[in-house]
């Protein structure tokens, strides 16, 4: 039951909270694309195979860069510092590891969004 309540309750939230990142950043590239063109004023619809591939590539680059070979070893594998007080200790080391995840998870999703509308804007183009 400890397992599954955390999992219960944190998959919507981080769903729907990923999703407006990426909501959010896709009407903001879209604006800051449509500024040099005031005729269009409709976003228009997102490339996926885009947005899936920004998505895959920031979180594989991201998550190389926020957890590299020593960040690994010290959050999982090494000892606690001698004569520290252990709560503490896990307590920043969580906090860390929720830090460098929310950057590596909503990373993903500003790549994703923002490799997306661009794809979708170069095949718009008029001739």
């Amino acid at each position: 039951m400890a397992l599954f309540v955390p999992v219960i309750i944190g998959l919507p939230i981080g769903y729907f909270t990923w999703a407006k990142v990426f909501d959010t950043v896709d009407n903001c590239v879209s604006q800051v694309m449509n500024s040099n063109d005031k005729t269009t004023t409709e976003k228009g619809p997102n490339s996926s195979i885009a947005a899936t591939i920004g998505t895959i590539g920031s979180v594989g680059i991201l998550s190389k860069l926020m957890f590299t070979p020593q960040t690994r070893h010290r959050l999982f594998f090494a000892q606690a510092p001698v004569n520290s007080n252990i709560r503490i200790e896990t307590l920043k080391m969580g906090i860390e590891l929720l830090v460098r995840t929310g950057v590596v998870f909503y990373g993903g999703a500003v790549g994703g969004a923002t490799a997306g509308r661009v794809m979708s804007k170069s095949h718009l183009k008029p001739v």
